[in-house]
């Protein structure tokens, strides 16, 4: 099986035993409570979804990850994974002490050894990272939007910290043992922020043709107003793949992370995660991860020559669309027909119809898929 990113699965759980120790020590450290976001990050740590780092970064391996898209061991990287604090929680902490971690609703979830306490260039980062220091982009508002001090240390997470029993949630240990079981030499990740239209079914049944499965794994976690909420994007691929998947050759699962908007750089990040879960190709189709006018549309494919590689094989693809004179599903590079004979996936006119309770064309969604997204009380993020 494909080795994990920095060819070691970090594993940052404690054992019961060693939990009940530390747990009794709790009360005597400084606490930091992590939000929604900071929380799925802590987890993604633990599990291994972020190997091969042990912890927020320092602030070595943060300036190497804005600058240079690599760790400081040298590692491909492309997002800063950081704990940001207060100014008078930075006063009470100091490198080398011990800090509480909970969680947003008060849970202990573990400890932090703290590393280093530094200050940041907040518009210089964002600028590199998301190509622009735009507040209107959302992944740069939500950065500009961090405390002024960032906290770097390795973790140490409660055996019974992850607290992700939920359905379709497996960490990158179970589902590389799950991909064994089936006997998966060769797996394809797919991820995503929006409900299945007929397009993503080609791109993945396309990719499917070359491996042995598919690993269907939503983004679920915060997003901007307007994108599908998460219940949504769950429900829609359930049905998608009870009725046109074969039920040997996919797996269904979910990936707890807020949306960075980051275009391409977001696009090495994924592949990255998907290479720790098991997953051997990873599909970067049209402006993955990409919001407004912000990234060229295939930004995040060219981003690989750059990068160089990160131990997983990106599969690249480009429109699909519904063809009248093919009368199916295709891509630019097989259908020769021209435009007017096109149905476009337009993700904008399928929330519009969607929204409106209009049952989109067949062409663009399975009937199915549509009717069960409608049937849903809250389709579309509202804050």
């Amino acid at each position: 099986m494909i080795p994990p990113h920095g060819n070691t699965l970090v594993d940052r759980f404690l054992s019961p035993e060693r939990s009940e120790e530390l747990r009794d020590e709790f009360d005597s450290y400084p606490e930091i409570q992590l939000d929604q976001n900071l929380y799925y990050d802590f987890l993604n740590i633990s599990s291994g979804a972020y190997s091969p780092l042990t912890g927020f970064l320092s602030q070595n391996d943060f300036l190497k990850v804005v600058n240079d898209m690599t760790l400081e061991g040298g590692e491909p990287w492309t997002l800063p994974i950081v704990l940001d604090v207060t100014a008078q929680k930075a006063n009470e902490m100091s490198p080398g002490d011990r800090v509480g971690i909970t969680g947003p609703n008060g849970e202990r979830l573990g400890l932090l050894d703290v590393d280093e306490i530094y200050r940041y260039n907040g518009e210089e980062a964002a600028r590199k990272i998301f190509g622009t220091d735009d507040p209107d982009h959302p992944g740069v508002e939500t950065f500009l939007e961090k405390d002024p001090f960032f906290v770097g240390g390795d973790i140490k997470a409660f055996d019974d910290a992850d607290g992700m029993n939920a359905d379709h949630f497996l960490k990158p240990i179970e589902s590389r043992v799950l991909f064994n079981q089936k006997g998966w030499d060769t797996v394809v990740g797919f991820q995503t922020r929006n409900v299945p239209h007929r397009a993503h079914e080609y791109l993945q049944k396309s990719a499917l043709e070359q491996t042995d499965g598919l690993f269907i794994q939503p983004k679920i976690g915060e997003k901007k107003a307007g994108d599908y909420a998460n219940e949504a994007i769950l429900s829609a691929y359930e049905t998608l793949v009870e009725g046109y998947y074969p039920e040997n050759a996919i797996v269904l699962a979910m990936f707890s992370s807020r949306m960075w908007y980051a275009g391409p750089r977001e696009a090495v990040f994924d592949s990255i995660v998907r290479k720790n879960y098991g997953c051997t190709h990873f599909i970067i189709g049209r402006d993955h991860a990409g919001v407004g006018e912000y990234y060229s549309d295939f930004a995040s494919q060219e981003i690989f020559d750059r990068v160089g590689t990160v131990g997983i094989t990106p599969l690249y693809y480009h429109y699909a669309f519904f063809c009248r004179r093919c009368d199916g599903v295709v891509s630019e590079k097989i259908c020769p027909h021209d435009a007017s004979e096109h149905v476009e996936p337009s993700g904008t006119k399928l929330r519009a119809m969607l929204g409106d309770g209009e049952l989109p064309s067949e062409k663009l969604m399975r009937p199915e898929v549509a009717e069960d997204i409608l049937q849903m009380d809250d389709v579309f993020v509202s804050n």
